[in-house]
């Protein structure tokens, strides 16, 4: 059964974008395959641009959709490709329907009031259907 991961963040799309090229990172360290899911063409080509360059000692080979499958891919397409460890979700919109076929998915939640909505009905939605879900609110300091 697929793993759902929230993760509450301050600020905007950039902080989101910036969250999903780290953990993106952790997890191709970790030899898994990630899909990266937009909105838009917009969103995929910001994110496509940061992921070369967030790190200076990061090196993160990546394909935007349309492209030959690679570990990383970004997508703002409904087709999954060969996918199935990681899902960072970013569409504001809703869940993909192939969201099952992989083994975690990660909704990460920011500072604007559509997308903490959007992202709550979602919750309502993983937890209706009895997914495992945890909650990392990183707004908290220590």
């Amino acid at each position: 059964m697929t793993n759902v991961i929230f993760y509450r963040i301050s600020g905007a799309l950039d902080s989101a974008i910036l969250l999903a090229c780290q953990l993106t990172e952790k997890a191709f360290k970790q030899n898994m395959s990630v899909l990266i899911h937009t909105t838009e063409e917009a969103t995929s080509e910001i994110i496509d641009k940061k992921l070369w360059d967030f790190s200076a000692t990061a090196f993160l080979p990546h394909q935007i959709e349309g492209s030959p499958v690679s570990t990383i891919s970004i997508s703002h397409h409904s087709n999954p490709g060969d996918h199935d460890d990681l899902l960072i979700n970013l569409s504001g919109h809703s869940t993909p329907d192939w969201f099952s076929q992989f083994k975690k998915v990660i909704e990460i939640v920011y500072d604007e009031q559509q997308v903490t909505e959007k992202k709550r009905a979602r919750y309502g939605f993983y937890q209706s259907r009895g997914y495992p879900i945890r909650y990392h609110d990183l707004t908290k300091t220590n």
